[in-house]
């Protein structure tokens, strides 16, 4: 009973902070406070029920340390404020333990959820990163222009990574006494060709914050939700502040991001149903 009613407080949690990200990117403060305290309410009353009180230490612990390397992501500017609360409310709820389903927790508790957040998180923002590319192609051009002005970096950067790659490779193999051969070279073959990949990714995101996420707009339509370039941190300005700016009129830049906050409830049912990302990723690269 007390897990079924955790699961409907992350899964409705969850949707509505992330479908209000998606909507407007921004959702009411109360939503992740309102999770958290519900979640330390109920576990608390489980604890008193079964008389262990491990239930409730072991989701305060989860809870504070997410919502702490939450909170320290948003001092580094990496994400908003509200995202450290749905992180630490993501920390508050787990463990989670249900018949329904079977996880397969490899990594301890705390990191697995961080792990999984931000290994999903990847996936999803390379889609986000791809989707935005296709509903406006100039991102294309602009991708080519910065490639061919920065060719000379990345190719050195390349080679670089082959050097280290195919000299790690070699070294091995000789300490080990295998002959190099063609399955031995496809490893770091591999490596370089992801590591190519990741630098064109990095260079199509960079390009998307530069010019996709940075918009020109009069102080006048300045609202709740908007953030300044000139903000230290992703924390949108008070009232007052946005008074005062529109008061003084002119053009004023802003950002956006990636709308994240989706990623917590994928990231909340993968943990439920499967557990642990890493271990589902060295499986299947196991066969």
């Amino acid at each position: 009973m007390f897990e079924i009613l955790l699961i409907v407080i992350g899964a409705a949690g969850f949707a509505y902070t992330g479908y209000k990200d998606l909507k407007t990117t921004e959702f009411p403060d109360w939503v992740p406070y309102g999770m958290i305290a519900a979640t330390v309410a109920i576990k608390f009353f489980a604890a008193v029920f079964v008389s262990d009180y491990s239930i409730l230490s072991a989701s305060v612990i989860n809870g504070l340390l997410l919502l702490g390397i939450g909170y320290i992501l948003y001092l580094t500017g990496s994400w908003a404020d509200g995202d450290a609360f749905v992180l630490g409310a993501l920390g508050f709820l787990f463990p989670l333990k249900t018949a329904l389903f079977n996880p397969v927790y490899l990594l301890p508790l705390p990191i697995m959820l961080i792990s999984n957040v931000f290994m999903l998180g990847g996936i999803y923002m390379v889609i986000y990163a791809v989707m935005i590319g296709v509903k406006n192609r100039r991102v294309f051009s602009e991708l080519g222009k910065d490639l061919v002005k920065n060719s000379k970096n990345l190719i050195l950067a390349v080679l670089g990574i082959s050097v280290f790659a195919f000299g790690s490779a070699y070294l091995m193999a000789k300490s080990f006494g295998i002959e190099p051969n063609a399955a031995l070279l496809s490893i770091p073959a591999s490596f370089v060709i992801y590591s190519a990949f990741l630098l064109l990714l990095w260079r199509y995101v960079k390009i998307i914050d530069q010019k996709m996420f940075v918009r020109r707009i009069h102080a006048s339509k300045l609202r709740y939700g908007d953030i300044p370039v000139t903000a230290r941190l992703l924390r949108m300005p008070d009232p007052a502040l946005i008074r005062k700016l529109r008061a003084k009129g002119g053009y004023i830049k802003i950002k956006e991001g990636v709308r994240f906050t989706p990623v917590f409830l994928i990231a909340f049912l993968f943990s439920l149903v499967y557990g642990d990302a890493v271990y589902w990723i060295l499986k299947s690269l196991a066969g």
